[in-house]
């Protein structure tokens, strides 16, 4: 599972995003498919017109033919397999009978149990998927298929599809049986009644295609999902020359509906509004900073960083963005001392903000923001919504219309990449997501032949970057570990030790990791233009063999124990991490708060009662007095002074955010080179370094702190 879930990257497959446990009950998440089976299609409308019943099955074969590509064979496809979206896409579902290179005949043999119980074929109804009896669905299964499912190669495929094709021109099975041994013995016997027999507006032409599907040898029919779409297409009239060459008229259709979204009256004044709020608060931040009210002016801040925050939330809720979705799902998947390492987080900056005497502040601003993005989501996007909306319904209109003739869906969001105009990217998001954006985008700018084109709100991009390395480090590690459990249990079963199944069950799922990963690379690398095609490469080969029989894991290392790297890591580790940096930020503020360095502190107020009464030249003496006043190291009650004497300049604020910024990375050198550097910046200069003016011995601690930091992030990986 963990490998198709890499392998079969496709918009005409559904994804599998997830394996996990709850409650003890191992489960797989897939992608949800918004529509119908092209099943209930048949039974709700009927046969289709054939124009419209071969646009679906040529979608179907390009996703089978991605599959078998990767040496994978369905073995179960059928109307009920072939999902169709609101969109007018095909995806081919239920990859539960799926056939790889590395499953054995054994693998698909009967079990005694059901040897014993195979009278049960004559009661099996035809529809049913034969669970580990026949492997397929009777009435859709390939002759060779119905004597061993365990031999069968992708022209299996290519007639059950057939058989599909057929149920959607003529609103029949192929054949009739009251149990699944009679249904099967047809199709390995009985003649074929061409469709265009049973319903006459069937072109022979295509009747002829579904025959040659259908053939009883597999030498007969088609010799690959590839003949299958050329052929289709050329009964659709599409000529496929590798790019498509849209009508002018289309062309025409889907400029105007760009134009009509992108420059929608409710839009183009909610941007301006946009806009025009972060630019006030900007410059009314600058003024307030400069006239000495910083306080205000980080309240300011707080106001737009707030609003920005509200609105995220309010708007990822009503409309389930793709960010919002991925933030979810990151805190959704946190575990216990995570979430208090963010719980002590947020409290310290609420305790920071205190100490500047700035919280109410950012409190009254926050209310303030949230009803600003209240406003925004539920009045202005409310109107652009429904100026938006019609449009959108127009291109779905005109897309589903394309895909119903037969064009390719990768051709199809270039096609609107390319004719959408410079500012595409949200028009494009809007039809297709995000995810289908940036894949768009990676292949309309290669080479700069798209011209200048502008990309939309790319500050979500490195977030969604981020969080998606944190998910797939999460992911692996919950994988790894139920497919460890798995394996153990098998082993456990079979009379192995508990030592041998935990050491063995460990090199199974490192093995099926790496081969997903592995697969993933190699997918990655035979999509670039100009690289081979063919098949992966044979150590690739060698783990799916060991994923998808883990009987025999001889040959797979274990991965090596590692007491050490555990004892170093709970001295290192990210949660050590965090306490320090978050000790060392209110150590920061309150030694800030102690010297008068903070709005609100003595000196500070003395200062600006001298610029209120207009007393120059107390404002000039006090200025002097700020200027030679040496600062004084932190001084707690009842805390030894030993403790925070290091506590004596912003370096120890600007070193707790150095450990903040390595918990975006990880390994056991990089914390050490990071907690070395913090180390450095807090005390490096009161070890006798020698500078010149103008630096002081702080800043000459701080830059090599600084360098031993950035020198572990670059040992650690992200």
């Amino acid at each position: 599972m963990r490998l198709n879930q890499h392998l079969l990257r496709n918009e005409s497959i559904v994804q599998i995003h997830d394996i996990g446990e709850a409650d003890g009950a191992r489960f797989f998440s897939m992608e949800y498919v918004r529509g119908v089976s092209l099943a209930d299609v048949v039974k709700k409308q009927g046969k289709l017109d054939p124009e419209t019943a071969v646009g679906y099955t040529l979608q179907a074969a390009r996703g089978l033919k991605h599959a078998h590509d990767r040496g994978m064979i369905h073995r179960d496809v059928k109307p009920d397999n072939l999902l169709l979206d609101d969109q007018g896409l095909v995806k081919v579902a239920d990859l539960g009978l799926v056939k790889t290179p590395a499953v054995t005949r054994a693998d698909d043999q009967l079990t005694e149990a059901s040897m014993s119980a195979r009278s049960g074929l004559l009661s099996l109804p035809p529809d049913m998927t034969g669970a580990r009896i026949a492997l397929g669905t009777p009435a859709y299964m390939s002759p060779e298929q119905c004597r061993d499912a365990a031999t069968v190669d992708h022209r299996a495929d290519v007639y059950s599809l057939g058989c599909t094709l057929y149920v959607l021109v003529t609103g029949r099975p192929p054949f009739d049986g009251t149990t699944a041994v009679e249904l099967m013995s047809k199709h390995a016997y009985d003649p074929l009644v061409p469709p265009d027999q049973i319903v006459s507006r069937v072109p022979k032409e295509l009747s002829a295609v579904i025959q040659r599907m259908m053939a009883k040898e597999a030498g007969d029919r088609f010799q690959d999902m590839g003949d299958v779409i050329r052929t289709l297409e050329a009964w659709l009239g599409v000529h496929h020359t590798g790019t498509f060459s849209p009508q002018e008229e289309q062309i025409a259709k889907l400029e105007g509906f760009a134009y009509q979204f992108t420059s929608a009256t409710p839009a183009v004044v909610r941007g301006h509004i946009v806009s025009g709020f972060f630019g006030t608060v900007a410059v009314a931040a600058v003024l307030l900073a400069f006239f000495g009210k910083i306080g205000w002016a980080f309240g300011t801040f707080g106001l737009a960083l707030q609003a920005a925050l509200a609105y995220f939330v309010i708007d990822g809720i009503a409309r389930r963005g793709y960010l919002f979705g991925r933030a979810r799902a990151l805190v959704a998947g946190m575990g216990w001392s995570d979430i208090a390492v963010s719980v002590a987080g947020l409290a310290m900056f609420c305790i920071l903000l205190a100490l500047l005497k700035v919280f109410w502040v950012w409190a009254g601003f926050g209310l303030l923001g949230v009803g600003l993005a209240l406003a925004l989501r539920y009045g202005l996007d409310r109107a652009v919504t429904a100026a938006r909306r019609p449009v959108l319904e127009g291109c779905e209109r005109q897309l589903r219309r394309m895909r119903a003739q037969g064009l390719d869906e990768e051709e199809l969001r270039q096609f609107v990449a390319k004719f959408a105009g410079r500012n595409w990217e949200e028009f494009f998001e809007a039809v297709f997501g995000f995810e289908a954006k940036l894949a768009a985008r990676a292949v309309l700018l290669r080479g700069g032949a798209a011209g200048a084109r502008e990309k939309f709100v790319a500050w979500r991009e490195p977030v969604v970057a981020w969080i998606g390395r944190v998910e797939a480090a999460r992911k692996e590690a919950r994988e790894r570990a139920i497919l460890a459990q798995v394996e153990r249990a098998n082993l456990l079963a079979k009379g192995a030790s508990e030592s041998t199944a935990d050491r063995h069950a460990n090199a199974a799922a490192d093995a099926m990791v790496r081969a997903a990963a592995e697969f993933k690379q190699a997918e990655t690398h035979r999509a670039r233009p100009g690289h081979d095609t063919g098949p992966a490469p044979g150590n690739v080969r060698q783990l799916v063999k060991a994923a998808e029989n883990p009987n025999d894991f001889a040959f797979v290392p274990s991965r090596r124990p590692d007491p050490l790297g555990k004892v170093v890591n709970l001295f290192v580790g990210p949660h050590v991490r965090a306490v320090t940096a978050a000790v060392l930020l209110a150590s920061c503020a309150l030694w800030a708060h102690q010297n008068g360095l903070v709005p609100g502190a003595e000196l500070q107020s003395q200062a600006q009662q001298a610029v209120d009464t207009n007393d120059l030249s107390a404002l000039q003496q006090q200025t002097a007095l700020d200027a030679n006043r040496a600062t004084k190291p932190l001084a707690l009650g009842g805390v030894p002074p030993a403790l925070t004497a290091r506590v004596d300049s912003f370096n120890v604020g600007l070193a707790g955010l150095i450990l903040l910024a390595s918990l975006f990375f990880r390994g056991n050198l990089m914390s050490a080179f990071a907690l070395l550097g913090a180390a450095v910046a807090v005390a490096g200069h009161q070890f006798g370094i020698r500078t010149v003016e103008p630096l002081r011995a702080y800043h000459v601690s701080l830059m090599l702190g600084t360098v031993l930091a950035l020198v572990g992030f670059r040992l650690g990986t992200r």
